[in-house]
Parts: structure tokens; sequence; C-alpha cells
């Protein structure tokens, strides 16, 4: 299935103590990287395009519905966003099991949304084994997985991915870059990937925005941004090993 640009529009500003938010952009990408070290603002823009954190003026419009606008004193509430988020730690249900985690969002949203099939992506995740299994029995990766599943089945219009792959090694790294892609390929849905690594913006990304001190400071293509970082990693999806049993 062919991805859908994301047609994101952003101009925002958030100020909180010393802390100053500012960032204005258009893409129109499939697949967006932010990029920035540590206390740049990159989790700070993933909150308030999910709607979990307000700016204080601006504008956010996505696929030409406006989700946030000062002016017009618009905010459309999380759930009304249709965005997708998967944070580092997943957070599933702990009391669920897998089946019941990867359905709660699937079982809330309107027949007429429901674009995956959970058969579908149950098989690309390899999760069937698990779907009886309560998540706190899950590795880390499994429960990555599942967490990653629970969002797709919500039928977002965007996925908003903050620092994924954190604290995983190299190889690992790519074998899960590998799986993301094939499996938002599949699906069908942009994604927005929050990371201070290079190597995964190399990978992940095909426009990378650039954060310093909370302020946007360069919008790059992906082969610029390895250029200047000193990055030459690719996959070859046809290539990649299955994900079994992250750690």
């Amino acid at each position: 299935m062919a991805v859908k640009p994301m047609n994101l529009q952003v101009d925002i500003h958030l100020k909180r103590g010393d802390f100053n938010f500012k960032a204005a952009f258009e893409t129109s990408s499939e697949r967006c990287g932010i990029f920035g070290p540590s206390g740049s603002g990159k989790s700070t823009l993933m909150l308030m395009l999910a709607g979990l954190l307000t700016p204080d003026k601006g504008r956010i419009v996505l696929h030409n519905e406006i989700l946030f606008d000062s002016e017009e004193q618009i905010n459309l509430k999380p759930q009304k966003r249709r965005t997708g988020v998967v944070f580092q730690h997943g957070y599933l249900f702990p009391h669920m099991s897998v089946r019941r985690n990867l359905l709660y969002g699937w079982k809330r949203i309107a027949p007429i949304l429901r674009k995956e099939e959970p058969g579908k992506i149950i098989e690309v995740l390899e999760l069937e084994h698990l779907l009886d299994r309560k998540v706190t029995a899950l590795s880390g990766g499994e429960q990555q997985r599942v967490a990653l599943g629970r969002t797709v089945l919500s039928c977002p219009q965007l996925i908003l991915m903050d620092e994924p792959l954190t604290g995983l090694d190299s190889q690992l790294k790519k074998q899960i870059i590998c799986y993301l892609l094939k499996l938002f390929e599949e699906c069908g849905i942009p994604f927005l990937f929050i990371s201070h690594s290079v190597e995964e913006m190399s990978l992940m990304a095909e426009e990378v925005l650039v954060f310093r001190r909370g302020t946007l400071r360069q919008t790059l293509r992906e082969k610029e941004f390895s250029r200047k970082n000193g990055s030459s990693l690719k996959v070859d999806l046809k290539k990649a090993e299955p994900v079994k049993d992250l750690p």
C-alpha cells in the first residue's frame, strides 16, 4: 500500500520558564525525522502535535484539518486528532493480555475508520504466539512490538514515535528499523520519528528537521543530513531478517 504523505503544517510557540520553543515548517514527507540533542524540544513538539501539551500560540494543520489554532480558539482533544504515539517505554496496560492491548484502540473507533485488520498486523509483527500472555511477561522488545501494533490498529492519520530505539545496540536497531519500515509501508501510514541518533535518522527518515535549544535550525533531505553527519548506513528491506524475541 502506498504511504500517504502527512501534509503537516506547523507554526507554534511555547514558553515554559527559561525554555522557549519556536517552530514553523511544512512537510509532505512520508517519513519525517525530528533530530536534536536532549533538551532541544523534540519531545515538546511531539506532545503538542498529539494534543498532550498546548502551545501558547500558533497553528497546527494535518491533512487540511485544523488541530490547533490559538486565534480561532481551536484545540482538538488528543482522541480527536487521530495521531498515534509510540513512546520509548511502550506504556501498555499491565493488567491486560497482548490481545486486549492490541485491540484496545481498534474497538473504540468507528467501524468506517477501521482501515487495518488485526490479523494482518499481528502476522506482520509476529505476535501470534504471544496473544494470550500478559504484557508483564514479555521482553522489552516484545512489549515495543505490541505497543506499535496497538498504535497502528487505532488507525491514525499520522504516527509519532518518540525515541523508540533508545538503548538498543546498532545491529538490533537496524533489524527493528527494517521491521518498522515494512509495517508502515504495508499499512500506508506516514510517521514522524524523533531521535538524537544520527544513525537512526539516516535509516528512518527521508527528511530531517534539526532542532537546537527549542528552535528549528535546518530542514535537510536524508542524503544531505547523512553526508553532513558522517553516516552512510542503509537497510535493505528485501534482505532483512525477521525480528524475533527481541531483548
